[in-house]
């Protein structure tokens, strides 16, 4: 693959992981509630799951270039319009990715816990998958794609994931103030509607008491 192609799939995978996205909000939300040692929970937990998710799509499309070839054009004619859509949704409603509030309630608050979320919000998450395979229907040489091809992707998506996650961590506390920002007053999601942030206040606090 020429060097465009790979310049291209990093650009890709950079506005895709630096946007306010599930997991690298998951992981401001922990660090800014934990800490930035939360990371050391977050981060394996995260990389195992984008493993499964990248895994799976990578299986995915051998087999159907295997079985049905032909339906992977239409694939990669809509996976730039997708690609896109997703991208505008991400960065034009990021108030129902963001915490919006000083004491957002986190779901975990141990170590073990706090990797089984982070692993369930990106390996059981469908949407992932469909995303995976609009990535890599544009950058992978079907038919056959060549195994170190499939690994080379994978690792440069990764070692971009981690830096960024790191960075989110590092600076949680301005990515949380911002996003705040960004939010219109008086609009609110059914995640953050008050009765629901005060029923999480008094979950908290019965879990503290019972501790």
């Amino acid at each position: 693959m020429s060097i465009e192609t790979w310049l291209a799939f990093a650009a890709v995978s950079v506005v895709f992981l630096a946007s306010p996205n599930r997991l690298t909000m998951l992981v401001v939300r922990y660090a800014r509630g934990q800490g930035r040692k939360s990371v050391l929970a977050t981060l394996p937990a995260l990389i195992f799951g984008v493993l499964v998710v990248m895994g799976a799509a990578l299986l995915a499309l051998t087999v159907l270039d295997d079985i049905v070839p032909e339906i992977l054009d239409p694939v990669r004619w809509v996976g730039p319009a997708y690609l896109l859509f997703v991208l505008i949704r991400l960065w034009r409603s990021p108030g129902s990715r963001a915490p919006v509030a000083d004491n957002d309630n986190l779901p975990e608050d141990k170590p073990l816990r706090i990797m089984r979320h982070a692993f369930a919000a990106s390996a059981l998450d469908r949407w992932n998958y469909v995303l995976a395979v609009a990535v890599l229907t544009q950058f992978m040489p079907l038919p056959a794609p060549a195994l170190d091809h499939a690994l080379w992707l994978v690792g440069v998506f990764l070692a971009l994931a981690v830096s960024i996650w790191i960075l989110a961590a590092l600076a949680a506390p301005r990515i949380h103030s911002h996003m705040r920002r960004r939010i219109p007053k008086g609009v609110t999601s059914p995640r953050h509607h008050p009765v629901l942030i005060a029923s999480g206040s008094v979950t908290a606090g019965y879990r503290k008491i019972a501790a």
